[in-house]
C-alpha cells in the first residue's frame, strides 16, 4: 500500500495541475501552475500577471491600486489570484461548477474564453515551429548542397591546379629545347656562311673553265670546217646597168 501512495499522490498532483492548465496570463501566457509570478483577475474578465500588467497607486492612502490592461487599454481594478479571492471570483475558476450548483453560464463563458485564447496562442506557436522545422530544414538542404559544391569546387580546384602545374613543366622543356636549338643554329651558322662561298667560287671557276671549253671548241670546229672544204669562186657582180640585148 505505502507503495503506491507516492503514486497515487502524483496521479492527485498532476489532476489538479491538469484543471488549472487553462489559468494564464493573457498578454504573455505564462501558466498559473508554474508559479513564477503572481496573476491578476481584472475587472474587464482578463487574467494578466505582474510583469505585464501597469499598476497605479490609489487616488487617496489605503486606496486599492489601480492597473492598465494591456489587452485592453482600461484601468481597472483587480485582484491576485489565489486562494483569498472574494467568493464571487474565486468562482470564476472553479474545476466543475455545476456540480456544487454555482450559476456556470457566466463562469463557463470566462473559462472558455481563456481557453480559446490559450488554443490559439498553442496553434500559433504550433505554426511558427512547423515554419520553423521547415525552414531548419531547408537550412540543412542548403547546408548539405553548398557542402558538396564547395567539395566538388575545391575537387576541380586541384584538378586545375594539377593541370595547371603540368603545363608550366611542359612549357618549360619546350623552352629549354628551343633555346637549346636556337644555340646549335648559331654554332652552325658560321660554318655553313664559309660553305656556302666556298661552293660560290668553286661554281664561279667552274663557270669559267666550261666557257673556255665552248671556246675552244667552237675555235677548233671552224678551223676543221675551213679545212675539210676548198675554197670556191664566184662571179664579181658588177653594177647592173640596164639595156636590151
Amino acid at each position: 500500500m505505502n507503495s503506491e501512495d507516492p503514486d497515487e499522490s502524483e496521479i492527485i498532483i498532476d489532476e489538479a495541475k491538469a484543471s488549472k492548465l487553462w489559468i494564464h496570463c493573457n498578454c504573455c501566457f505564462e501558466h498559473y501552475v508554474d508559479e513564477q509570478s503572481m496573476l491578476f483577475l481584472l475587472a474587464c474578465q482578463h487574467v494578466i500577471c505582474e510583469k505585464c500588467v501597469t499598476a497605479s497607486l490609489g487616488r487617496i492612502p489605503g486606496d486599492a491600486p489601480t492597473y492598465t490592461c494591456p489587452i485592453c487599454r482600461k484601468n481597472v481594478r483587480g485582484r491576485q489570484v489565489n486562494n483569498a479571492l472574494p467568493t464571487n471570483l474565486k468562482d470564476m475558476f472553479h474545476p466543475e461548477p455545476w456540480r456544487d450548483g454555482l450559476p456556470h453560464d457566466l463562469i463557463d463563458a470566462f473559462q472558455k474564453a481563456n481557453i480559446n485564447s490559450l488554443d490559439t496562442h498553442i496553434s500559433k506557436k504550433e505554426k511558427e515551429e512547423l515554419k520553423l522545422d521547415k525552414d531548419i530544414q531547408l537550412a540543412r538542404t542548403l547546408c548539405r548542397k553548398h557542402y558538396l559544391e564547395g567539395h566538388r569546387l575545391r575537387a576541380t580546384r586541384k584538378q586545375l591546379e594539377f593541370r595547371a602545374r603540368r603545363i608550366s613543366h611542359i612549357v618549360k622543356i619546350r623552352r629549354e629545347e628551343a633555346q637549346r636549338r636556337l644555340a646549335r643554329r648559331r654554332a652552325e651558322s658560321p660554318k655553313q656562311t664559309d660553305c656556302i662561298l666556298q661552293g660560290t667560287k668553286n661554281s664561279h671557276s667552274h663557270s669559267e673553265s666550261s666557257e673556255t671549253r665552248v671556246r675552244s671548241h667552237l675555235a677548233d670546229a671552224e678551223t676543221k670546217t675551213t679545212l675539210q672544204y676548198p675554197a670556191i669562186t664566184s662571179f664579181v657582180h658588177h653594177r647592173n646597168n640596164s639595156f636590151v640585148l
